[in-house]
């Protein structure tokens, strides 16, 4: 019985004032920098699920939707349950692509857009994700205008 009750007062305590960090068990968060009155965000939406299916990567979606201050509010706990505030204080209000962070370091790995198709998202992602797991990774020369490099960091402190 005694422990019975230290498992239920464990969980009360837990659910009481909750986890101070999401247990990740993913590789990497792709992080959808979104709103729904951008064009962007909505071709974005359309191919980065498939994106991340045919990836075959061990990654989670994080949505930042800066559409409504009730949307805004719950992309900010879902950055602070990951630990990638950072990242979330970088781009948010600034729609229309998404940042792979290595789960982690939390660190950027690069970024893709709505410019990319469905497969061509998948194969960056999964090299991203490999370079976050360690791996080696086949790169292929390329003369195309799209690039995995994020945007500049839209939120600056102007003390800086």
């Amino acid at each position: 019985m005694k422990k019975f009750t230290a498992l239920v007062s464990a969980f009360a305590l837990t659910s009481a004032f909750g986890a101070t960090a999401f247990a990740s068990n993913v590789d990497v968060y792709v992080v959808n920098f979104r709103n729904a009155q951008d064009t962007n965000s909505q071709q974005l939406d359309d191919q980065l699920a498939s994106a991340l299916a045919i990836s075959g990567v061990n990654a989670e979606e994080v949505i930042i939707d800066t559409s409504t201050a009730a949307k805004w509010e719950k992309g900010a706990h879902e950055a602070f349950d990951r630990d990638i505030v950072p990242v979330f204080n970088q781009w948010v209000g600034l729609p229309g692509f998404a940042a792979v962070v290595d789960a982690n370091s939390k660190r950027v790995i690069g970024c893709v857009n709505s410019a990319f198709s469905a497969n061509e998202m998948a194969r960056e992602i999964s090299k991203m994700a490999s370079r976050a797991q360690g791996s080696a990774y086949k790169s292929n020369a390329s003369t195309t205008s799209k690039t995995t490099r994020c945007p500049a960091a839209h939120n600056v402190d102007p003390g800086n």
